[in-house]
């Protein structure tokens, strides 16, 4: 059966981000599982160079995706086209006449009182605007997929709805595509990887670090891969004001080669946030046999399991304390932990999510 499905890959951002693997990986699975189908690609003019394959046709559009006069505008282009099927990686955009799939990776927009920032105004005009956008998306859609039963749940309690046609799609990594052959030496510090926002945690975290390294020296460093992005300056306030901040190293725009070699070579990943849709660092850290410290009552819960130490995100005393547990923990306990959580990376692939992709656009033909 040949089908012609048109991917909204806007999402996908010149400097990768979560939502950016995870749509150019199922792009990329999509295509290597189904070669006899026509794939359309709409993705913005500085994006377009990271789908390199001559067998998709790209269409460039810059647009918002929470503009209603640009959905409007990208609707009308979608229905002269005419696909059989329209996947779109974001949870809002155009609303064409084809079936259509929206991705809903979380709903911390409506959920995090600070998600817009600090101005109790800005955040209460912008979640009203965004609600109402996301409103008009589930309703037209013909499925909405979700990384995580987290995820689901909150979909299901916003837009209920939305009950029936909401699918769990899971999702990979692909920065270690094959077992690790010969893993490096372990060193004695800790890694951080992701943005500044407020749903990461970091005024918590960094109190809680530079707290316990207050009390005992012997704290290992903590090596941070932070994006500069809109919160970075709202960060850097709180970094510079740490007390352990000559611990404490910042990296940005760091290449993937160089990625690959933080996690491989950390003592453990601390993600301590208080809200996920999935938590990519985690799994990427698992695929190596880092440890893992990561947030109870989060999606993060669902993917590390039993395999890492789980801590309250809202308990300082808490995070110090799970950090502190992979400080004092012997190299034995460590890979211990470390290979239960590879194990556990090995059930999740891209492989995996674009078969549940596939099975959902096959249904609506």
């Amino acid at each position: 059966m040949s089908i012609h499905l048109l991917i909204d890959a806007r999402a996908v951002q010149k400097n990768v981000d979560g939502i950016s693997r995870f749509s150019l990986n199922v792009t990329k699975c999509i295509l290597k599982k189904r070669p006899n189908w026509k794939i359309t690609v709409l993705i913005g003019k500085d994006s377009a160079s990271l789908i390199e394959n001559t067998e998709i046709e790209i269409l460039l559009d810059n647009s918002s995706r929470f503009s209603t006069r640009a959905s409007r505008r990208l609707t009308r282009r979608i229905n002269k086209i005419s696909p059989d099927v329209f996947l779109n990686f974001s949870m809002a955009g155009p609303q064409p006449d084809a079936p259509s799939i929206i991705t809903v990776h979380d709903l911390m927009v409506l959920n995090l009182p600070c998600y817009f920032g600090d101005s109790i105004i800005r955040n209460a005009f912008s979640r009203c605007l965004f609600r109402r956008a996301l409103k008009a998306s589930i309703g037209h859609a013909s499925a909405i997929a979700v990384p995580t039963m987290a995820t689901k749940l909150d979909v299901m309690r916003s837009f209920q709805s939305a009950s029936d046609i909401v699918f769990i799609t899971g999702e990979g990594q692909a920065l270690f595509s094959s077992p690790v052959q010969k893993q490096p030496e372990r060193q004695n510090f800790f890694l951080y990887v992701g943005n500044a926002r407020g749903y990461k945690n970091i005024p918590r975290f960094l109190t809680a670090y530079g707290r316990l390294w207050a009390m005992d020296k012997r704290t290992p460093p903590l090596t941070m891969v932070v994006r500069k992005d809109r919160a970075y300056g709202y960060f850097k306030k709180h970094l510079d004001s740490n007390p352990a901040r000559s611990n404490i190293k910042v990296l940005t725009h760091i290449s993937d080669d160089e990625l690959r070699n933080l996690y491989l070579t950390c003592k453990a990943l601390l993600i301590p946030s208080v809200y996920e849709g999935f938590g990519l660092p985690a799994l990427e850290a698992m695929a190596t046999g880092a440890p893992v410290m990561a947030s109870k009552t989060t999606a993060l819960e669902e993917v590390v399991g039993n395999t890492g130490v789980l801590i309250d995100p809202y308990s300082i005393i808490d995070i110090m304390r799970g950090i502190a547990e992979l400080s004092v923990a012997t190299s034995e306990e460590l890979e211990k932990l470390g290979e239960l959580g590879k194990k556990r990376a090995e059930t999740f692939s891209w492989e995996k999510t674009t078969d549940r992709f596939l099975e959902q656009i096959e249904a609506l033909i």
